[in-house]
């Protein structure tokens, strides 16, 4: 009888442990233990996703602008912040529309749609430019819009003209001699205030400004390598930094005005991802929850939260584990892991411009 108990016991014990460990009692005994109360101070935080708009002290904050792709911003020599966001058009015929882009072509029908904003912050300019695909590359290039394809520039940024205005072409037909095309390329290397270079066919293009007019070269000799480009046009115009929101080079504690004061959790997720070729599959555990933090503007203080999850492999373990106010000792190294909000002031300018997606654009602003 002991024998057949044991048997039992051990079969029960053993059918725990498989149910533990591949059936999600261990997730689920974990969000039964996880009931901490979120504490009264945290409970008028407010979520930074919503679209209405939050006063706090004397300044509100505002979600302006949302984008297909990662929205584009930069500083105009004439102090202007200028902003860029694109959609899906609604207006082109649909069916075009919805087979653009697939299978992983390029997307020609995008509309893009740029902002000029004075010292104030106000919206005193607007461009709209309907992407197809005969005409699908307008880039913000330094003070100008620029089409290498159609050689063509407009200077709408410094003085709202959006007429399309002809480049210098240069050594179009390729009958310069070999030295005449390397004093042209190595004058525009010393001389120009931005040029961008890139593939034509077997041959390159250099486009680029010089002395108040723009021009693009032509070029079949062989250019040397890691000098294509001094200007980054096209996608990487950023006020906050950071060519791609993952990056994981911000400076320690960045952001002093920011702080990061506790971080609630709500669930526990596993996932098991399947692998191939017969091997084992991989199984980690997130704690998805909301990230209380603190944004200090002049005095007056914005309270908000936002959602996000922490992974319990490496190197994030430290997030996964930590709860309640212990984030708080993670600041530097929360930035540049997860990067959860980008913020960006200058003295010249009476607002701020905040984001915790590179999708989306907030406004942070005086209470008129």
């Amino acid at each position: 009888m002991k024998k057949i108990l044991f048997i039992i016991g051990a079969v029960l014990l053993l059918t725990g442990a498989l149910f533990y460990n591949f059936g999600g009692l261990d997730v689920y005994l974990l969000n039964k233990m996880n009931r901490s109360e979120l504490p009264e101070e945290y409970k008028n935080y407010q979520n930074i996703d919503s679209t209405k708009s939050i006063t706090f002290g004397r300044h509100e904050i505002k979600l302006m602008w949302e984008s297909y792709t990662q929205i584009q911003s930069f500083m105009s020599s004439e102090g202007n912040v200028i902003i860029m966001t694109n959609e899906i058009p609604k207006d082109r015929n649909q069916k075009e529309v919805e087979e653009d882009g697939e299978v992983g072509s390029n997307r020609f029908y995008i509309d893009y749609h740029f902002y000029k904003l004075d010292k104030q912050g106000n919206v005193i300019d607007r461009y709209t430019y309907k992407s197809t695909r005969e005409n699908w590359n307008e880039f913000l290039f330094g003070d100008f819009i620029v089409n290498y394809n159609k050689k063509y520039y407009k200077t709408w940024i410094k003085d709202g003209d959006t007429i399309r205005k002809p480049m210098i072409v240069q050594n179009k037909d390729l009958k310069w001699s070999e030295e005449e095309q390397k004093n042209g390329y190595y004058k525009i290397i010393e001389e120009a205030e931005d040029y961008y270079a890139d593939d034509e066919g077997d041959a390159k293009r250099i486009t680029y400004y010089m002395k108040g007019k723009w021009y693009q070269l032509h070029t079949n000799i062989k250019i040397p390598s890691g000098i294509y480009s001094k200007a980054n046009p096209g996608y990487h115009n950023n006020l906050f930094g950071e060519n791609d929101f993952k990056r994981k080079e911000l400076a320690p504690n960045r952001f002093p005005n920011i702080m990061p004061v506790y971080f609630q959790r709500i669930e526990l997720n596993k996932y098991t991802s399947s692998a191939s070729g017969g091997g084992i599959s991989d199984t980690s555990k997130d704690w998805e929850g909301d990230l209380y933090c603190q944004l200090l503007i002049k005095g007056d203080t914005l309270k908000f939260k936002e959602a996000i999850s922490f992974n319990e492999n490496f190197t994030t373990e430290k997030f996964y584990n930590t709860k309640g106010k212990d984030i708080r000792k993670l600041k530097a190294e929360l930035e540049k892991e997860y990067v959860p909000y980008l913020f960006f002031s200058d003295k010249s300018l009476n607002f701020q411009l905040f984001t915790t997606n590179m999708n989306k654009l907030y406004l942070i602003k005086p209470v008129q």
